[in-house]
């Protein structure tokens, strides 16, 4: 039973959301003409003045709590205190005006005090949250509606991970909406199991470029470009630099004086592109379909680490939106595929080559086809007692690919990596970030022994260095700056 001392709007609308839940409900207050229109199963209301009514006398064996919505502080406390000394076992609830009644009512046995404004307050907030929501679907709606003509292209981050393999279905399936064609483009490779099996099991075309003339051709046949999870063209992504994407969707951090577009989404508090995409269906009254829903919620989990970094009270939502949608046995197959050959020796490789300096461990996978193996590799590495901060890199064709991850607060992994390598070359969260570099001239090296050696010496004095940890002086040739430091774009 629940004893509410106070019948007001609030009173009596909790009185009959508990009645009509089940919940047997006592409702008191010296005026019984606000008893009219509590006519509800479960629900008994008394006449009696609060402030001299015997307490101990109400039916109390199977009371859960006691309401205190009495008009004024003063009585409320009063009342607290009377209960309290009788019934030291029940729960209190009290009403109050601010932090300072609230905590005053703490002191003197009440187990919970609600602040009325606060909430009213978050309440207002929520429904002006939803007001961006609705100001930005407008936007990204007319910008989408018009390729009517020659369709909307949309681009994904390089080597796309869940999130944006995700974000990318879910633009299709808004786009869709409004009958506007579209195919998603990416450049790099979709190297990670988990990831290759996701693109199968949804069973919908992903369409991979090797150089930015072919991504240019498609700015030029498409009406409108759009940019997923990247915000910066040929920022780990495929679209040349001087490109202009019409719709930019991201989480990340970024420079957002050089982010341009007609409309332009970032927001790196939330944890998730997938989680900004699901909004915008939930505002547009768009039903996730079983493999969507799976793709996004798989997004949401995959960037937050299983909701344990970067996570925030949007990605728990749409998390919980999504799950009675979701297939349990595709997302069994996404999360539990074969592991290659390779992966298994690039993880292998980076556990013998590993060197770490105080918490820190680098480790240089050397030469590798799958680029995915890394972050693998570095989840894995981070495990090691002793070890908060990692950074995992090999050789891809004519890139050197990095992949980092920390524990450590302190740090901040995706400035770390752009002060070592550049702004443009690097990216990603306070705690997990990636980087990929141009081998430039060193790229054409037919000794693969000597290009080994010199991108080791290169990325690890940089990575250090940035770090600020001291390494025993060594002679690096001075064009090793052609790699690592002219590569840098910022």
């Amino acid at each position: 039973m629940y004893i509410i001392l106070g019948c007001d709007e609030i009173g009596s609308a909790l009185a009959r959301t508990l009645s009509r839940s089940g919940e047997e409900t006592l409702v008191i207050d010296n005026n019984e003409a606000v008893f009219a229109g509590l006519k509800e199963p479960n629900l008994r209301t008394l006449t009696a003045d609060i402030p001299t009514l015997d307490i101990g006398s109400l039916p109390t064996k199977n009371t859960i709590a006691f309401i205190l919505l009495q008009k004024t502080y003063a009585d409320n406390l009063a009342l607290a205190n009377r209960i309290r000394k009788l019934f030291p076992d029940k729960f209190i609830l009290s009403r109050a005006t601010d932090e300072v009644e609230g905590a005053e009512l703490s002191e003197h046995g009440v187990d919970r005090a609600v602040q009325t404004v606060r909430i009213i307050t978050n309440a207002l907030l929520n429904e002006l949250e939803m007001a961006k929501v609705k100001r930005s679907v407008f936007r990204l709606v007319r910008v989408i509606q018009a390729a009517t003509t020659r369709g909307l292209a949309i681009f994904l981050q390089d080597n796309p991970d869940p999130d944006a393999i995700a974000s990318g279905f879910a633009l299709k399936r808004i786009a869709e909406k409004y009958n506007i064609k579209s195919n998603i483009y990416y450049g790099g490779n979709i190297g990670h199991q988990q990831n290759r099996a996701l693109v199968n099991l949804l069973k919908t075309d992903l369409i991979r470029l090797n150089t930015a003339d072919e991504a240019m051709k498609i700015l030029h046949e498409a009406d409108k470009v759009a940019l997923i999870e990247a915000s910066i063209p040929s920022k780990n992504n495929i679209l040349p630099i001087d490109a202009v994407p019409h719709i930019v969707i991201d989480h990340h951090l970024t420079d957002f004086s050089l982010v341009k577009g007609e409309f332009v989404e970032i927001i790196p508090k939330i944890g998730a592109t997938s989680t900004i995409m699901t909004r915008y269906l939930r505002y547009l009254n768009i039903i996730p379909d079983p493999s969507l829903a799976t793709a996004l919620r798989y997004g949401i989990r995959v960037d937050t680490g299983g909701f344990t970094r970067n996570t925030t009270t949007e990605d728990l939502d749409a998390a919980a939106y999504l799950s009675p949608l979701l297939d349990t046995g595709l997302l069994n197959q996404i999360e539990n595929p074969p592991m290659s050959a390779e992966t298994m020796d690039i993880i292998g490789r980076t556990i013998r080559s590993r060197e770490i300096r105080g918490s820190y461990l680098i480790s240089f996978a050397e030469f590798i086809n799958d680029r995915d193996a890394l972050p693998q590799a570095a989840e894995l590495m981070l495990q090691m007692e002793g070890v908060s901060t990692v950074l995992v890199f090999g050789i891809d064709k004519d890139k050197v690919q990095l992949s980092a991850r920390s524990v450590d607060s302190r740090i901040n992994l995706a400035f770390l990596l752009q002060k070592a390598f550049g702004f443009m070359n690097a990216g990603g969260h306070a705690n997990m970030a990636a980087g990929s570099i141009d081998l430039g001239i060193f790229g054409d090296v037919n000794d693969k022994k000597s290009l080994s050696r010199i991108t080791f010496d290169a990325v690890r004095k940089k990575f250090f260095s940035a770090a600020g940890i001291d390494l025993e002086k060594r002679e690096i040739p001075d064009d090793l700056e052609l790699m690592v430091g002219n590569s840098s774009k910022d």
